[in-house]
């Protein structure tokens, strides 16, 4: 009976100092804003989808390719990426059983927001299709 009461109090002693280190190493002092905060510096692109097909989208920032993820048809979503410095940014789409797009390069800031709309009609958009 002592060693199962000493086991237990073992394994309380245990249980607290784990618990003591991840309180205090969750909270660092010299913490950053989280890149979803509101003061966070990035890029938010909101995208609005008048067809009638889903569109997939990436986002190529100074030569890299990043999803953002899918617009359905006739929705409109937001996409927040990080952006800590002023770059090349081009957007590319593709759309469900159709072509594949890819709007110009454009000279972005952090904080700076995007809003694209894909219309019904390709050609009254200024991308590229193929």
């Amino acid at each position: 009976m002592k060693s199962t009461k000493r086991r237990g109090a073992w394994m309380m002693i245990v249980v607290a100092a784990l618990v003591g280190t991840s309180a205090c190493g969750s909270a660092p002092a010299n913490r950053t804003p989280s890149f979803r905060g509101d003061s966070a510096p990035g890029l938010t692109i909101t995208i609005r989808n008048q067809r009638m097909q889903d569109a997939r989208f990436w986002i190529w920032t100074d030569g890299r390719r990043e999803s953002l993820g899918t617009v359905r048809s006739t929705e409109t979503k937001i996409f927040r990426t990080r952006l800590d410095r002023i770059s090349d940014v081009r957007l590319e789409f593709d759309l469900t059983l159709g072509d594949r797009c890819s709007t110009r390069t454009a000279r972005v800031e952090p904080g700076a927001r995007l809003d694209v709309t894909i219309p019904t009609n390709l050609r009254l958009m200024d991308v590229r299709c193929r």
